[in-house]
């Protein structure tokens, strides 16, 4: 043990733990950044992922009730995945979202 009391076993495991830590951290700062990118599209998939954000509602429950896996939402959500207009309907309706459509002339 060392001057404070804590073994070398733990100390061991404490840096381990801080280097998967570091990790993983830059791993979620990229999906962070992937995440605002496509929700800041100016499309309509990018203001549904805004309003999805909005909402307040798990991911899990938005899934559940547009009949999608939450892994598929969170790829659509990141950008990295797209969805039937049918699937954006549903989700669409599970997130509360109204859509109203103005023409510009």
């Amino acid at each position: 043990m060392n001057p404070k009391g804590v073994s070398p076993e733990l100390l061991l495991q404490v840096r381990q733990d801080r280097e998967t830590i570091a990790g993983e951290l830059e791993s979620l700062h990229l999906q962070h950044e992937r995440l605002q990118e496509a929700a800041n599209e100016d499309t309509l998939s990018g203001h549904l992922r805004q309003a999805i954000h909005a909402s307040h509602r798990s991911l899990r429950e938005l899934a559940h009730e547009s009949g999608l896996q939450t892994e598929e939402l969170c790829d659509f959500l990141e950008g990295n995945r797209s969805l039937s207009s049918e699937v954006l309907d549903r989700l669409a309706r599970a997130a509360g979202i109204v859509v109203t459509v103005s023409r510009g002339l």
